[in-house]
Parts: C-alpha cells; structure tokens; sequence
C-alpha cells in the first residue's frame, strides 16, 4: 500500500461538524462488527456531540489535531492536560483521548504522521510523557501504540452504550 502525503493543522471552532463526522465515521468503522448496533448508536451521539466538541475545542487545556491528504481530513487526535490515573507515573503528562483514523487511511503512514506530530507538540508545551487508555481487544491500535513506545501501565473501564469494557492504559516519556 503506498504511503501518503499527511498535513497536521491544528483544529479550531470552525471544524466542529469535521470533528463529529470524523469520530462518528472511524469509530463506527472501527468497532461496528464487535458492538450491539443500540450501544453504537448510543456512543456516537454522547461522544460525539457537537456541543460537547465546541466546549473541548474552547477549553484551553485541548489540543485537537487533523490529519489531511490532499485536502481531505484523514483523522484527527485530540489531546488534554488533565489529572491521569495512579497507574501513569510518569512525569508531566497529557492524554491522548482520541486517536482515530479513517479506514482508508490504514496502514498508509497517516497515523505515523499524526502521532509524530502529537508527541512533538505535546514536548513543545512542556509535557513529559502522554498516556491513552484503549480497547484491549482492539490489536490493531495497541500494536500501533506499542510500536510507538507506549507501554501498559494498567488498566480501566470504557462503556459504549451499555457495554462496559476493558481498556488497557499506555504511557511513555516523550
């Protein structure tokens, strides 16, 4: 498959509605053939209300990212400085909260573009290490991650819909 030419730009208020289709869309074609399609549906319009993503986008501890191939948004990160679980003991940290990628884009060097330009960005402002939390049974995304240094450190919950779910907890040291 042949790798792509990525652009970064950081996200602002005029792309709320790119950021609910973009989440709805590469959530829902990453996790659609293992969830109930009523905890789909629920999770897609909790997480991705466009409410919510003006608040996050104005909140100055977030940082949202998009990832663009010849004008098209491929995925984006979004990132925040907030209070990590006791199981991330490494120094000043941020979350990588979301992570996602359409499916087209898999496996043609988007993602490498991306996450270079979240652990870049991230050290530029001042943080030491980031932590994520994802699926366990997500393979794709955690050999992604591992790939990239992060290690699990722990573990937590994560409910879609009804389905609550086991997540594993990365970190590294940027």
């Amino acid at each position: 498959m042949e790798y792509l030419e990525t652009t970064i730009r950081t996200a602002g208020p005029t792309d709320v509605n790119l950021l609910v289709e973009l989440g709805r869309t590469s959530f829902y074609e990453a996790f659609a053939a293992q969830t109930a399609p009523q905890d789909m549906e629920a999770h897609l319009q909790k997480a991705f209300d466009a409410d919510e993503i003006s608040e996050q986008l104005a909140d100055e501890r977030t940082l949202f990212l998009i990832a663009e191939v010849d004008g098209s948004a491929a995925g984006y990160a979004y990132l925040q400085a907030k209070e990590p679980p006791d199981c991330v003991t490494a120094p000043y940290p941020i979350q990588l909260i979301r992570f996602y990628l359409r499916k087209d884009y898999y496996g043609r060097n988007v993602g490498n573009t991306l996450m270079e330009a979240c652990l870049d960005i991230a050290h530029s402002k001042g943080f030491r290490s980031v932590w994520l939390s994802t699926w366990e049974l997500n393979h794709r995304a955690n050999a992604f991650y591992k790939k990239w240094g992060f290690e699990i450190v722990g573990e937590a919950k994560f409910t879609v819909g009804s389905d609550v779910q086991n997540d594993f907890i990365f970190a590294r040291i940027i």
